[in-house]
């Protein structure tokens, strides 16, 4: 009896410790857990210009970090966290760009006139924006395609023929090369300088090449990859020239996005071949050297908030006006939709295809489903480089580099 009590006794104690164990463990993994969302939601709040996908193991004060992250700020902050709080931290964590698997060429150049990029690394997925020629961009990760981040830091997919991938070295030679810019929304780039030659490739509205020289009404230009050809000058200019002459006021904004009337609207499309609502309103700001995030929903929270008044009296030409649905006391506000407000209560955007609408009851294009859905405007002119977020080629730092 008296050694069945001690085993009894022994048991429980047994049970008791594990349980208190696992309860630490518990509580441990909850405040790992609620440390790294939070570091997530500080550095990483959007899947679509971030990768922070950490994953941890927890074993009473010790913790194990496993997964790949863009974000180094991100992974910084969470390790001295952890620490911070006592935690012992093992990092098997992957930085992206990989220098130690891909070397230094996790940098590329667009080589293809408007490259299609997609949410994942297959032709039948969807595409979710567009990269024009001569952009510089980090490849992130290498599946056979790329995954890759354009200057607006928006991350996707795609196939490896459409990138040039370089070292930094040579994208800072690149970048600083003189270059021509594609002023006409399409062309052809010629074997030589004649019109009806050899084709090289097309061109959009707004790719880049690097200037070798002139040959009468013709620039002498070279791609990315060394492929060189004949680019008419009635498309294209010298890229400084083009910055010297550059207007970005909102007149110069409105005239240019009128002259993408008629294209036909295209999901994840961002060139004159064909946009979507966002991707038009970035199209059209690109030919004035400004970048501007990719998304409608991105968009929405740069430059200054406007509560647009009922008569639209305080709407400016140039203004961003966002639609969507609008927040109840179950549901958030979402916006979906963006266009660009060009005055007398008429907007321009990219719905079925580049269209003007209006708020007017009385006007021809009057637009009641959008008038219905209508949320509110961002004047984000003022604010081009004085956000991280609205920049230029001349002060982005894919472009610097």
């Amino acid at each position: 009896m008296r050694q069945f009590f001690i085993h009894t006794i022994t048991l429980l104690a047994v049970v008791l410790s594990t349980t208190t164990i696992s309860a630490q463990e518990n509580s441990s993994f909850n405040e790992v857990k609620q440390i790294t969302d939070d570091i997530r939601l500080k550095y990483a709040p959007d899947k679509r210009v971030a990768i922070f996908n950490i994953d941890y193991t927890v074993q009473q004060n010790s913790v194990t970090l496993t997964g790949r992250t863009t974000q180094e700020d991100a992974h910084a902050a969470l390790i001295k966290t952890l620490r911070d709080k006592g935690y012992s931290v093992t990092d098997n964590v992957t930085l992206l760009p990989n220098r130690k698997v891909h070397g230094e060429t996790i940098y590329g150049i667009i080589n293809i006139s408007t490259c299609a990029l997609r949410s994942s690394a297959d032709y039948s997925s969807e595409m979710v924006t567009q990269a024009l020629l001569g952009m510089p961009v980090k490849i992130i990760e290498r599946d056979g395609w790329y995954h890759i981040q354009t200057p607006d830091n928006y991350l996707a997919w795609t196939h490896r023929v459409g990138i040039h991938p370089v070292t930094r070295e040579e994208l800072s030679a690149w970048n600083a090369a003189e270059k021509v810019i594609v002023t006409g929304h399409h062309g052809w780039v010629y074997a030589t300088p004649k019109v009806g030659s050899d084709v090289i490739s097309d061109v959009a509205g707004g790719c880049r090449l690097r200037y070798i020289g002139q040959k009468g009404k013709f620039f002498h230009v070279a791609y990315p990859d060394g492929r060189e050809g004949y680019i008419p000058k009635s498309i294209s200019v010298i890229e400084s020239k083009w910055r010297a002459s550059l207007k970005q006021d909102a007149e110069s904004i409105i005239a240019t996005a009128k002259t993408l009337h008629g294209i036909p609207y295209l999901w994840g499309g961002t060139s004159a071949k064909g946009a979507d609502c966002s991707g038009f309103v970035r199209t059209t700001l690109f030919m004035h050297d400004i970048i501007i995030p990719r998304d409608a929903s991105q968009q929405a929270y740069t430059g200054e908030h406007i509560d647009i008044a009922t008569d639209f009296s305080n709407l400016q030409v140039g203004d961003l006006i966002f639609f969507g649905q609008k927040a109840t006391a179950t549901r958030k506000e979402r916006v979906v939709h963006v266009g660009i407000y060009i005055g007398n209560k008429r907007f321009i955007h990219s719905q079925g295809d580049v269209r003007i609408s209006s708020f007017d009851k009385d006007d021809a294009l009057f637009d009641s489903y959008n008038l219905g859905r209508l949320l509110f405007a961002a004047r984000v002119l003022p604010y081009i480089n004085k956000e991280p977020q609205l920049n230029t080629t001349a002060t982005n730092p894919y472009y610097k580099m």
